[in-house]
């Protein structure tokens, strides 16, 4: 399956970048780096990863979602992961991405979070 990212917009503020297919090394990752480029054009953006429908990461994924975080950081703003399924949890486990990354269960709860701190 195909990587995809859908952009969208919420009333709250919050940018949700809905991912879906695998993330492995290729030109794909590059349109997830874009978005989060063009999102650092304002600083403290406040973004929500949902990976509810992501089946496999392997490690050059791990990198994309570290640079992001890292880029949006640096601009002020903020990044969570929603809707990881136990698959790709023990691989955020294993590789310790889980401790500097914020995961929460649904999207909904990610964006609940980020709102809280607007």
């Amino acid at each position: 399956m195909p990587f995809e990212v859908e952009r969208s917009e919420l009333d709250s503020g919050v940018t949700v970048l809905a991912l879906s297919g695998t993330m492995t090394m290729g030109n794909q990752l590059q349109q997830l780096e874009w978005a989060v480029q063009e999102l650092t054009k304002n600083p403290g953006s406040r973004v929500v990863f949902d990976m509810t429908r992501i089946t496999y990461l392997d490690s050059s994924a791990l990198g994309v979602l570290m640079g992001c975080h890292g880029a949006l950081q640096k601009a002020g703003g903020q990044l969570r992961l929603a809707g990881i399924n136990s698959r790709i949890g023990s691989i955020l486990e294993m590789t310790g991405v889980d401790t500097v990354l914020r995961l929460d269960p649904t999207r909904d709860q990610s964006v609940s979070a980020l709102t809280l701190k607007a």
